[in-house]
């Protein structure tokens, strides 16, 4: 009886044993702050390299130039810092005759997540144009994704939107 004893007053082992209940949930939560920043960090880059594209059409720049939609991807990913592949992005680019007939569809995706229903087509001088760029910003921790209601696996989509009158340019 004696050895019982001392073993259920042992707590030499206790210190680890509650270490390792509260380390993974501990190290889960940090790991999805990191996440969140980082997801942070993609919207905001994607919307100020969407803003630096949407000037250019703006002003007429892609519209004129021999490739628009080339165009507009090389200014578009120059404004990335070289830290996203822009192949993962899709471009939709629409013109109306006036703000009030804008009408943009949900984007729809195909069976990869590749967004299906994306145009590209910014317009003569003197139209509104959206400019709408779409990505999928992929988390590297489990759950995080479908924590944050982005829908299919463990990522979430990024969209960033300008809406513009283009210049008189012509």
């Amino acid at each position: 009886m004696s050895r019982i004893r001392r073993l259920a007053k042992d707590t030499k082992g206790a210190t680890m044993i509650e270490f390792a209940l509260v380390a993974i949930p501990a190290f889960m939560l940090m790991l999805g702050m990191i996440e969140i920043g980082l997801m942070t960090l993609d919207r905001s880059v994607v919307e100020g390299a969407t803003r630096e594209a949407a000037r250019k059409i703006r002003t007429g720049s892609v519209q004129t130039s021999a490739d628009p939609l080339g165009t507009f991807k090389q200014i578009f990913c120059a404004n990335l810092f070289k830290i996203y592949d822009c192949a993962t992005f899709s471009y939709d680019v629409r013109s109306f005759a006036s703000f009030a007939a804008i009408s943009l569809p949900a984007v729809q995706y195909d069976a990869n997540g590749t967004p299906s229903n994306v145009v590209f087509q910014p317009g003569g001088a003197g139209t509104v144009t959206t400019v709408r760029v779409v990505h999928r910003h992929a988390f590297g921790t489990p759950l995080v994704g479908s924590m944050m209601g982005g829908g299919t696996g463990n990522s979430v989509p990024i969209t960033a939107t300008a809406v513009l009158k283009t210049e008189p340019y012509q």
